[in-house]
C-alpha cells in the first residue's frame, strides 16, 4: 500500500490490487460486468437538459472559494505583498514537518532510503535569498502544461525505487494559461512558490511567464465567455510549426482555457498559415527575461474545443468523462495525466465549474451531499438509487464519477491506481488507468468500494443563495445501527446487508448481549435439542441461560429462531441491567397507564416495560401506544440497545 502524502500536500491516493480481466472480441479488456457498449457516452445518458447556467456556476465558484475546508484561493483578491521573512520561516517549518513524515520510507531518486541530511538540501533551497518584510507578490501564467511540486527540485521522491511513476514531489497539474500568484522564489532562482486556485507549491520558473502587473495578468486569462476557447478533449495539441516554434506542438489538456483572437483578415498568415478552418487563439509565451507575452496560433476546427464553456448537461458530462477511457493515471499531475481528483476537476472545469484539489477538500464543497460514513448497506443503496448521473463518490483516498445502475449493479468511472482481484480477492494489481467498474470491486483491505463510500456530492447542485436540493437523509436508525456495528454488538448478514426491517430472533438477541459482554467464556453444555453444540449462537445461549437472562421454552427447547416481542426485549434488558448492577429504579414513577394499550402488556413484563419507558430507551411505537406484543425488528433493537447503553453509561 502506498503511503500518504504529507498533510499539507494531501492529494488523492492510490489503491492497491490484482485483477482478473474479462476480454471482449475486439481485444479490449474489461472488468467483470463491464461491456464494450458501456464505453459509449450514449449508453449512460443522452439527456441534454441544462443542469446549471453559467451565471449560477460563477456564483457557486465564489461560494466554494469562500467555504472553509475547500482550501481554495481567491486569486484576484490575494494580498499584494507578503512578509517574506515570516514566509521563509513558515516554509521551513512546514518542510521539516513534511520531511519528518517522509523519513524511513522514501527515496530521493536512488535506491537508498533518504535521510534527514538528504532532505536538508531540498529544504535549504526553499529559502528566498533576499526576503523582504513587505515583499511584492508577482503574477504569472503557465506557458506549458506543468505541475506544482512539494519541494523546489526535480529530484523525485519515491516510496518504491522500482515504481518511478509515483513521485511524491507532484501535487497538481497546471494547464497552459492557468493563472498563478507567486509569493516567493527558491534560493537557486529556478522555482517559484505559487498559488493556483486550488493548490500551492513550487513551479519551475521556466514553465511560467511573469506579467508586468496585475492588469496584464488579468487580461491573460480573465476574459468574457464569447472570447473563451475551452479544451474539453483529451490532449489537444497545436500544430507543428518551424515558424512559430514557441507555440508548436503545444500540449493543451482537458480544461485549458484560451483567449479567442479577433481575425479581421483570414488571409493574414499565422505561423506561416492562413486561418481558414482553424480557431485563432492567443497563447502565452515566456520571453528570454521570463516576462509575459502572447502569440497567435491556430487550433484546427476538428479539435475537441468549445467556444465558451460547454453547457452543463448530462450528455456533455458523459462525452467529456468517457473521452479519456484507458488514459494513464498520473499521481499529482505526473506523466501529463491526472489522478482521481484531478480527473474529476478537469471534467467539471470544461463547464466553468471549479472544484477543490483533492478528495477531502472536494467533499467539503457547498453542494448537495450525503455523509455516508458508517452507513449500513441498505442506507447506501437508498442513496445510490437516488443519485443523478455525474455525482461524485468519495472514500478515503479516492473519488469517482457516478454513471448509473444496470442490472442491480452500480457503475462508476475514475482514474484508478490499483484494486483487489475481483474473484479470488487474494492479489493486488496495478491498474493506473481511467476505467469503468462496478462498486463491487474491492480495495486492498478486502472491503468493497460500495461499503467504503464516505461522502457523495452533486457538483451541479450547488447550494447557492436561491436554490436548495435534497438527497436521501440518513435512516432514522442510522446512529444506532452504526454504533452497534462499529462496536461489534450487531453485524450484518453474509450478504453484507443489515436487514433492518427483519424481526430479531431469540438466538440473535442472546448473541448481541454476549457480544456486548465481550463474549465471556462459558462452561455449560447446551441441553436444548434445538440448539446444536456447533451452532454459531450456542455459546451465547449457554451464557445467557446460565446468567438467567433468558430461559428455554421448556427444558428441552430454546426456540432460537422465534421472533422477540417488544415486551420480551424489555424483559431481557431488565434482567441484563440487574445482572450488570445498573440502577433499575428509573421507571418506578413512570405512569405507563397513559398509553392506550398499557393493559395489553403481559403481567410478567410490566415492571420491565415500565423500566424501559422510564429509562427513555423504549418509546411509543405509534401515537400513544407501546405495542408490547409486536415483534421487534433489528433496526428497532439497535435503537433500543443504543439508548439503553447511553442511559447506563
Amino acid at each position: 500500500m502506498k503511503k500518504k502524502a504529507p498533510l499539507i500536500t494531501i492529494v488523492s491516493f492510490l489503491m492497491v490490487s490484482f485483477i482478473s480481466l474479462q476480454v471482449c472480441a475486439a481485444g479490449i479488456s474489461y472488468l467483470p460486468d463491464v461491456t464494450a457498449e458501456m464505453s459509449e457516452p450514449s449508453y449512460w445518458t443522452e439527456n441534454d437538459d441544462l443542469l446549471m447556467t453559467y451565471e449560477k456556476i460563477e456564483e457557486l465558484n465564489a461560494l466554494t472559494i469562500s467555504t472553509k475546508g475547500t482550501n481554495m484561493y481567491d486569486l484576484k483578491n490575494q494580498p499584494e505583498t507578503v512578509d517574506g521573512i515570516a514566509l521563509n520561516e513558515g516554509i521551513k517549518k512546514s518542510s521539516l514537518a513534511d520531511v519528518s513524515y517522509y523519513l524511513g520510507w522514501t527515496y530521493l531518486g536512488n535506491e537508498k532510503l533518504a535521510e534527514q541530511a538528504d532532505y536538508d538540501v531540498l529544504i535549504e533551497n526553499t529559502q528566498n535569498s533576499n526576503p523582504l518584510q513587505a515583499q511584492p507578490v508577482k503574477y504569472a501564467v503557465a506557458v506549458c502544461r506543468t505541475v506544482l511540486r512539494t519541494f523546489p527540485s526535480d529530484i523525485p521522491i519515491w516510496d518504491d525505487p522500482t515504481d518511478k511513476e509515483c513521485d511524491y514531489q507532484y501535487l497538481t497539474g497546471i494547464r497552459v494559461n492557468e493563472p498563478l500568484v507567486i509569493t516567493s522564489v527558491s534560493s537557486d532562482g529556478n522555482y517559484y512558490l505559487a498559488k493556483s486556485i486550488s493548490c500551492s507549491g513550487w513551479v519551475a520558473a521556466s514553465d511560467v511567464a511573469l506579467c508586468a502587473d496585475k492588469d496584464e495578468w488579468l487580461s491573460a486569462w480573465d476574459f468574457p465567455s464569447e472570447k473563451t476557447l475551452v479544451v474539453y478533449g483529451d490532449k489537444v495539441y497545436t500544430e507543428m510549426s518551424l515558424t512559430g516554434a514557441q507555440t508548436s506542438n503545444l500540449l493543451l489538456t482537458m480544461g485549458t482555457v484560451l483567449e479567442l483572437a479577433d481575425i479581421e483578415n483570414p488571409n493574414e498568415l499565422i505561423d506561416n498559415r492562413a486561418a481558414y478552418q482553424n480557431y485563432a487563439v492567443w497563447i502565452p509565451i515566456r520571453n528570454e527575461d521570463g516576462s509575459y507575452a502572447k502569440k497567435l496560433t491556430l487550433i484546427p476546427e476538428h479539435a475537441e474545443v468549445s467556444v465558451g464553456y460547454l453547457p452543463l448537461t448530462e450528455k456533455n458530462i458523459a462525452n467529456v468523462a468517457l473521452g479519456v477511457l484507458g488514459n494513464t493515471y498520473g499521481w499529482g499531475g505526473a506523466l501529463f495525466a491526472d489522478d482521481c481528483s484531478g480527473y474529476i476537476r478537469n471534467i467539471y472545469k470544461c463547464f466553468g465549474l471549479e472544484l477543490a484539489r483533492n478528495t477531502t477538500w472536494q467533499s467539503a464543497m457547498p453542494m448537495a451531499n450525503v455523509n455516508m460514513t458508517d452507513m449500513c448497506r441498505e442506507e447506501r443503496l437508498t442513496v445510490l438509487d437516488a443519485l443523478p448521473f455525474g455525482s461524485v463518490l468519495f472514500f478515503n483516498g479516492h473519488e469517482m464519477l457516478y454513471l448509473g445502475k444496470e442490472n442491480g449493479k452500480y457503475y462508476v468511472i475514475s482514474a484508478t491506481g490499483n484494486i483487489l482481484e475481483p474473484k479470488e480477492g487474494l492479489n493486488r494489481q496495478r491498474i493506473r488507468s481511467t476505467i469503468i467498474n462496478t462498486l463491487d470491486i474491492k480495495r486492498a483491505s478486502g472491503v468493497t468500494w460500495l461499503d467504503s463510500l464516505t461522502v457523495v456530492n452533486v457538483p451541479y447542485r450547488g447550494l447557492t443563495s436561491d436554490k436548495t436540493y435534497s438527497l436521501p437523509e440518513r435512516a432514522w436508525y442510522h446512529d444506532a445501527v452504526a454504533f452497534c456495528m462499529k462496536n461489534n454488538i450487531m453485524q450484518g448478514y453474509q450478504d453484507n446487508m443489515f436487514h433492518p426491517d427483519e424481526e430479531i430472533t431469540r438466538c440473535q438477541l442472546v448473541q448481541i448481549l454476549w457480544n456486548l459482554e465481550d463474549k465471556p467464556a462459558v462452561g455449560e453444555t447446551v441441553t436444548f435439542i434445538d440448539v446444536a453444540d456447533d451452532a454459531w449462537y450456542a455459546d451465547a445461549v449457554r451464557w445467557a441461560v446460565a446468567e438467567k437472562l433468558v430461559f428455554g421454552d421448556s427444558t428441552e427447547t430454546f426456540l432460537p429462531d422465534n421472533p422477540m416481542t417488544r415486551e420480551q426485549l424489555a424483559t431481557v434488558l431488565y434482567r441484563y441491567a440487574q445482572y450488570k448492577g445498573y440502577d433499575i429504579t428509573a421507571g418506578e414513577d413512570t405512569n405507563i397507564l397513559s398509553y392506550d394499550d398499557a393493559f395489553d402488556i403481559s403481567e410478567y413484563a410490566r415492571a420491565s416495560v415500565q423500566y424501559a419507558v422510564g429509562g427513555g430507551f423504549m418509546k411509543g411505537k405509534a401515537k400513544n401506544t407501546l405495542n408490547p406484543k409486536d415483534n421487534v425488528t433489528r433496526a428497532e433493537t439497535a435503537q433500543i440497545l443504543y439508548r439503553f447503553i447511553e442511559h447506563n453509561e
